[in-house]
């Protein structure tokens, strides 16, 4: 097994949640393939951190689903189900239709602007086939429409739903290529700069409805 080389974390007051990424991009990128044991003593050494915020850190993604822990053997990486993505697309479909309402009536010019944008370098993105870079954009387009909305709550329950998790394993999962997916994002943005409230709504639903039905057909 290739060793991975890996970037000493600065020790400061909360950096448990940057190890925890640290493993989390580790398995959304494929460093860390499902069935990968991950090994405490040697992220710690790696990160140059001690063994306990490792620990945590692990017990935070095992607490989200990414790992699992077997008794008497070890963590291991999880293998991401088609259910797993399906209650994962429900679960934002909701939270994301109530953010959409809230950005067609309070999105400003500039702010309409900025997801228009983002939406461009999705495309671009997906143009270039650069899988990591449009999934980046993809979650950066559906955190903008939250975030316009202003709701606290709505924003924190929106991130701890991990959607940088769920937009990468939805794309790897998904048989549409690149481009198909970024265009669709296209009615999310009409809808909105459109102020049409109903259509928004209609809108997201379906945008995860037909990513719920593609799962379905999967065999």
């Amino acid at each position: 097994m290739t060793k991975i080389k890996r970037k000493p974390i600065e020790k400061r007051p909360l950096y448990r949640e940057e190890i925890g990424n640290a493993i989390r991009d580790a398995i959304v990128s494929g460093d860390l393939k499902p069935g990968d044991r991950i090994v405490e003593t040697q992220w710690a050494k790696d990160l140059g951190v001690s063994q306990s915020p490792v620990r945590e850190a692990i017990r935070e993604l095992e607490m989200i689903g990414l790992v699992e822990n077997i008794p008497y053997q070890g963590c291991f990486v999880r293998k991401i189900t088609k259910q797993d993505m399906k209650d994962a697309y429900r679960v934002r479909m909701y939270l994301e239709m109530l953010g959409i309402q809230d950005a067609v009536e309070s999105a400003t010019e500039a702010q309409l602007k900025e997801i228009y944008q983002i939406l461009e370098e999705m495309e671009a993105e997906a143009k270039k086939s650069a899988f990591n870079s449009y999934t980046k954009k993809n979650e950066q387009f559906h955190e903008k429409i939250i975030e316009i909305s202003q709701n606290k709550l709505l924003i924190r329950l929106w991130k701890q739903s991990h959607i940088q998790d769920s937009t990468f394993f939805g794309t790897q999962l998904s048989e549409q290529t690149l481009e198909a997916l970024a265009v669709r994002h296209k009615d999310l943005y009409d809808a909105i700069a459109a102020r049409d409230e109903k259509r928004a709504k209609e809108a997201i639903y379906q945008h995860f409805q037909e990513l719920i039905e593609e799962l379905d057909k999967k065999a």
